[in-house]
């Protein structure tokens, strides 16, 4: 057990300890073992899609839940490792760090991230990477929300292609006993060697509640399996490297209670990470012992957070029933750095060749507000609406350093230019929704909403004068119309149509420099316009006493998409490219979802997802799978004290993308993966409930990667296994 893991044992151990004191003076119900009876994995209550609690059966947008239960019995790394068995959703990035959602098919900043309904993302981030799910500790999660397919009426840009809300947990609130309770976890991993601990406590007394969290992880770069993989043959496992990480969590919630009804809020959270990286394996190792090496890592990476809010409930003030204020703030600096290797054979000496290093530091300085309002119109129809603001402040700084070796002694030439300038971003809506219940079956929703976006660059040290002062500014007017029909007590119909949009953001509009793979230069485009989309969801809900089922076409279409392109020219030896607003990109698919109780502790889920993306060229343009099916057996002892899980999912080759760069070849390969899991309730001590888990991950060995990181190929860990323990007092 490293050092750095015997500290954070040594802070959480006295916080389990004080906790299990304060609970012995307390006679309150435990949640957990309750929760670990249920037997459905979908929970039935969504907040994201509409901004109230509602049945997921109820809502017509398509939405996935998974809550704590989940999070207890798998052991993931994160949100993708959640919904990896599930329909509409794909993962990009590898590790225990980078891992992010693609949603139907879009990714990056195309997919907005929240945090209890707070925005996450920011306008300093590349166009297909998206914002980090580890700035929330999955440890910490009460339950995790994926709106697939837009949602900007309610959550502006960004939400193009979908939200992901990671719910925290939160400090008890009024009605909840006094008292104190909480937990303690630890997990191994063999795949990196990973260590993980985690440590919780919430507590109410009187008016005031709290909720602490605070975790620690320590993971190696993990392990490929030896294998096959389209062209691609590994002889022996094979290191991924810069898949580790460590990094640490911490939060702390305060909710107190003004007077029925009425309570103000704070969040304080801090996630500091080091050495995380994108992961790459040796082109030694695939074959390419001549082939240019690509290192993209974070060094160095620290975000915090603070949240601050009013919220008022069952009000009846004429205008409003149910009111909320949040004010936010968050200091985000990272450190990125990259290193591209590039040997030079015949008839250069041996040993020739280019190195490139770069080495960027951001500064981003977050501010934003909501304001939000709900009310009941004449019993049976509702409105919400609002107003937001946010505002990203970026400073930025560059370096780089080029060593040529070929005849004679190595050149060495050093920049100091900045590939962004310092420069802010800020955006402004209004937005409102309503639910009119038009008859006892049919219920129509209509929204609507108007943003402004405007941006400019700054006085930046090393960048000429004329890139300062640079402005654009752009605005956007976007609608939903929804409905479901119930058809049945036990069917629901439902459908969606709207508009979406999502503004360029800093790095597309004005980055200028070598691109994070290396193989190419990009250009700055101030002129871009915002994307903007519109879809279709058409389908069925089923819902019974043991079955919950659902049938979803969608198709999203995206004018003015934009996409990195070829200029045709060369800078710096390299190929030119440059952010376009092409004509239109077009998503379409079908996902089906099925989960039926069986009986005697038994439950079953399916799943399928079959989706298409081209551009009005009829030219591909997606990097996630075609197709994917899967789903999972579960057993659970009636009482809640042991269950069994078994997984499998496989995802179909897809053929039409371009992966001329790919040692797999010019198709993504088609692969199975099987995870099992089990777990065990140990027991009661005192008032301290023991908990294991097990789990064999990838149990086949077999070699695969996501599709989305075939390109720049980075494979999934070879067959690995897990073991965690909970303590809950």
């Amino acid at each position: 057990m490293s050092s750095r893991l015997v500290g954070a044992l040594a802070v959480l151990l006295p916080l389990a300890a004080a906790g299990t004191s304060l609970q012995a003076q307390t006679d309150t119900t435990r949640t957990a073992a309750d929760s670990a009876r249920r037997v459905v994995k979908l929970a039935p209550i969504a907040v994201t899609a509409a901004r109230v609690d509602r049945p997921v059966f109820n809502t017509p947008n398509p939405v996935l839940v998974l809550d704590s239960t989940n999070v207890r019995e798998e052991s993931p790394n994160g949100i993708a490792d959640l919904f990896r068995n599930l329909p509409g959703v794909d993962v990009t990035g590898v590790g225990p760090n980078q891992s992010r959602l693609i949603i139907r098919g879009q990714r990056g900043q195309r997919i907005l991230l929240t945090e209890n309904g707070i925005r996450i993302n920011n306008s300093r981030r590349q166009q297909d990477f998206g914002e980090l799910p580890s700035f929330t500790d999955i440890n910490g999660i009460s339950r995790v929300e994926v709106v697939r397919g837009p949602a900007s009426v309610l959550y502006g840009t960004d939400a193009i292609g979908g939200v992901v809300n990671q719910i925290t947990l939160a400090a008890p609130r009024n009605g909840t006993p006094d008292g104190v309770r909480g937990n303690m976890a630890f997990r191994y991993g063999s795949a990196a060697e990973q260590q993980t601990v985690h440590g919780t406590v919430t507590g109410r007394s009187g008016r005031l509640g709290f909720a602490l969290t605070a975790g620690y992880r320590d993971a190696r770069a993990y392990e490929a399996p030896e294998g096959t993989f389209g062209n691609l043959t590994l002889t022996s496992n094979t290191k991924v490297n810069d898949t580790g990480v460590i990094d640490r969590n911490f939060s702390a919630d305060l909710g107190y209670d003004l007077a029925e009804g009425h309570t103000v809020e704070l969040r304080v959270s801090h996630y500091g990470a080091r050495d995380a990286g994108f992961g790459f394996v040796t082109p030694a190792d695939l074959g390419d012992p001549d082939g240019a090496t690509v290192q993209i890592l974070y060094p160095e990476q620290d975000v915090t957070r603070l949240t601050a809010g009013y919220r008022a409930t069952g009000v009846n003030w004429g205008i409003a029933d149910r009111f909320s204020i949040t004010g936010y703030g968050a200091d985000n600096d990272r450190i990125f750095t990259q290193f591209i290797g590039i040997p030079l054979g015949d008839p250069f000496p041996p040993g020739s060749g280019i190195d490139i290093r770069t080495r960027n530091f951001t500064d981003i300085r977050t501010y934003g507000a909501r304001v939000e309002a709900a009310k009941i119109l004449g019993g049976r129809h509702s409105v919400t609406y609002g107003v937001d603001w946010y505002r990203d402040r970026a400073n930025n700084a560059d370096t780089s350093v080029t060593e040529t070796r070929m005849f004679g002694p190595p050149v060495v030439e050093t920049s100091d230019v900045p590939t962004l300038p310092n420069a802010t971003l800020w955006s402004g809506g209004v937005f409102a929704q309503s639910d009119l219940a038009l008859t006892d079956r049919f219920t129509l929703g209509l929204g609507i909403r108007a943003q402004t976006i405007h941006s400019d660059t700054r006085e930046t040290e090393g960048l000429p004068e004329e890139r300062a002062g640079v402005s654009a500014s752009n605005s956007a007017v976007v609608g939903a119309v929804s409905g479901r029909y119930q058809l049945t007590s036990a069917i629901n119909l439902v459908a969606t149509v709207g508009r979406a949009f999502r503004a360029p953001n800093l790095v597309e509009r004005y980055f200028e420099g070598n691109t994070p793979e290396g193989n190419g230069y990009q250009l700055a485009n101030p002129d871009l316009e915002p994307e903007t989309s519109l879809n279709y969801d058409l389908g069925v809900k089923l819902r019974t006493g043991r079955v919950y089922a659902e049938v979803i076409y969608f198709a999203n279409r995206i004018s003015d998409g934009i996409r990195i392109v070829p200029t045709g020219t060369t800078v710096n030896d390299v190929p030119g490219f440059r952010n376009e607003n092409i004509d239109k990109l077009t998503d379409r698919g079908v996902e089906t979802l099925a989960e039926v109780v069986v009986g005697a502790g038994f439950s079953v889920l399916g799943h399928f997802t079959r989706l298409t993306s081209k551009t009005d060229e009829e030219s591909p343009t997606g990097d996630g799978y075609s197709s994917k099916v899967g789903g999972e057996l579960l057993w659970r002892e009636p009482q809640g004290r042991f269950f069994a899980a078994w997984e499998v999912r496989h995802q179909g080759e897809r053929d039409d993308v371009e992966l001329t760069a790919s040692p797999v070849g010019e198709t993504i390969p088609a692969f199975t993966v099987h995870n099992v899991r089990a777990g065990v309730r140990l027991g009661v001590i005192g008032r301290t409930t023991a908990a294991l888990t097990v789990g064999v991950l990838n149990l086949t060995d077999e070699l695969y990667s996501e599709a989305s990181n075939t390109a720049f190929f980075r494979p999934e860990p070879r067959r690995n296994a897990q073991i965690g323990i909970r303590l809950d007092f």
